[in-house]
């Protein structure tokens, strides 16, 4: 699984920093990825679903 997040479109709302603490961390104006998840991880995928504005991709 890998994780990205477009910084042009991040508000920095949090909720996925909120959802998966181990893989996003908000710094400054934008959600940023500080550890790509090991195997398949049903948080990211909740974050990414969950985010308002559609910045976060996961591939795999």
């Amino acid at each position: 699984m890998t994780v990205a997040v477009d910084s042009g479109r991040c508000i920095a709302c949090g909720m996925c920093a909120y959802a998966a603490p181990e893989v996003f961390r908000v710094v400054g104006r934008s959600s940023t990825v500080i550890a790509q998840p090991e195997g398949k991880n049903p948080k990211v995928r909740d974050a990414a679903n969950g985010c308002p504005v559609n910045a976060i991709r996961v591939e795999g």
